[in-house]
């Protein structure tokens, strides 16, 4: 019976700081009044609040009613306190007559004797493992398998390689797109290196290091797959016209880091370089030829006109809505097809078109697509998990002969991104 009742007040204590969803003061203390209490049951209560951090959203503390004056005085044990404070004691609490509930005063308790109330109290301070309160999940985050939050590289960097090829052609479908996904996977390599040499020489990895180096699993062969499928999409001539621009210019740099490593080996008279550079220039060459040789395909997104259509609308409506005196009938009837029209917008604009749509929009579609009314609720990362049937939101076509003109000039009228992303196909 000691176990029974002892459990039923400790379980009642962590499940309401536990399951507590806010903050405030009033969620980070609790009362208990332990009148009729047998002094027994005490030892029991204080090891199962005491003896290991208890889950909470924020530093607690228990303020128990111990004792009180002549009126009350025959509901409690006059031993409560002694007893108390040698259990804590034993769990290496410490007194500290000014304790709160902070970081610092976890494992405290303090004695208080309230005259005008004429009730003794016992404040504990237990120590607290902090519990994050979960942010809801929204339709295009990116969830693993246990259904948290997470981010598109991170999944990728922990599913094994046949399940990484699925999420590839679902949620990585253009090249942009496959690109921003390489530069991530590459920065997990590095991190996965400094491991490995780390362990090398013997020493011990953070708890982050560990977790990260525990949960990515063929980086490399990951890597490996992304480039060759890049490789295949510049021979097949699978690129936008920014995208072809953005390659251009960025192979273009790199014959300009070439020319001048060469001429530098030409100084040191080193016949050896001087042929590995010629040869890495040929391959430059040819890869910048390929790409100018291909007509750009063109993304177009899934309802077009009609998003076209609707902004139209509401711009009409937000131009009547704001114009100054009476409405007519009709027009308020009008004003009454806007939160649908405007919800209609939303459901185009926020369909899934893949991972790192946001960043890479400006390759894919020429301009990056703004929300006409309501930002999008998406991750800094990008979209959902995969929706099995592929393409997204939008779909692809070859572009005009016209379009090819533009391309064909090289890298003009494109600006160049602001993080590049490795230059495919380094020697």
């Amino acid at each position: 019976k000691n176990t029974l009742m002892a459990d039923a007040l400790s379980t009642e204590i962590l499940s309401d700081f536990a399951s507590s969803n806010s903050t405030s003061s009033s969620s980070s203390s609790q009362t208990h009044d332990l009148a009729n209490f047998r002094l027994e049951w005490i030892p029991d209560l204080m090891e199962k609040l005491c003896a290991k951090p208890i889950r909470a959203k924020d530093f607690v503390s228990i303020k128990f009613v111990i004792g009180a004056g002549k009126k009350l005085r025959q509901k409690y044990n006059e031993e409560n306190l002694k007893v108390m404070t040698e259990s804590l004691r034993k769990f290496e609490f410490e007194e500290d007559r000014g304790a709160s509930a902070c970081k610092e005063c976890q494992r405290c308790y303090k004695y208080q004797h309230d005259t005008d109330k004429d009730l003794k109290y016992l404040h504990v301070f237990p120590e607290v493992l902090i519990v994050e309160e979960e942010a809801k999940i929204e339709k295009n985050d990116v969830v693993d398998e246990a259904g948290r939050r997470t981010t598109p590289e991170m999944l990728c960097a922990k599913a094994s390689l046949e399940e990484f090829e699925e999420l590839l052609e679902y949620n990585v479908p253009s090249f942009s797109q496959k690109r921003a996904l390489l530069k991530r996977l590459k920065a997990y390599k590095g991190i996965i290196d400094q491991c490995d040499q780390k362990l090398s020489n013997m020493e011990s990895l953070a708890e982050e290091e560990q977790e990260m180096y525990d949960a990515v699993c063929e980086i490399e062969n990951k890597i490996e797959l992304v480039e060759k499928q890049l490789e295949e999409m510049i021979r097949e001539g699978r690129l936008t016209a920014g995208e072809q621009s953005v390659m251009v210019e960025e192979l273009t740099g790199k014959l300009s880091e070439l020319d001048v490593a060469k001429t530098k080996a030409e100084e040191e008279k080193k016949e050896n370089r001087m042929k590995q550079i010629t040869k890495l220039e040929e391959k430059v060459v040819e890869k910048i030829d390929t790409i100018k040789s291909k007509r750009p395909i063109v993304y177009t997104i899934e309802h077009a006109e009609e998003l076209a259509d609707l902004k139209a609308q509401v711009r009409k409506l937000k131009a009547l809505e704001n114009k100054s005196g009476l409405r007519t009938a009709a027009e308020v009837g009008r004003l009454a097809k806007l939160p649908g029209l405007i919800d209609r917008i939303e459901q185009i604009e926020t369909e899934d078109k893949g991972w790192f749509e946001d960043e890479c929009a400006t390759l894919l579609f020429g301009e990056k697509i703004e929300p006409a009314v309501k930002e999008k609720k998406k991750t800094a990362t990008g979209g959902g998990n995969p929706p099995r049937g592929g393409g997204g939101g939008w779909i692809s076509k070859a572009a005009s002969s016209s379009s090819r003109k533009k391309t064909s000039s090289g890298s003009g009228g494109v600006k160049k991104a602001s993080n590049p992303f490795d230059l495919l196909g380094d020697e």
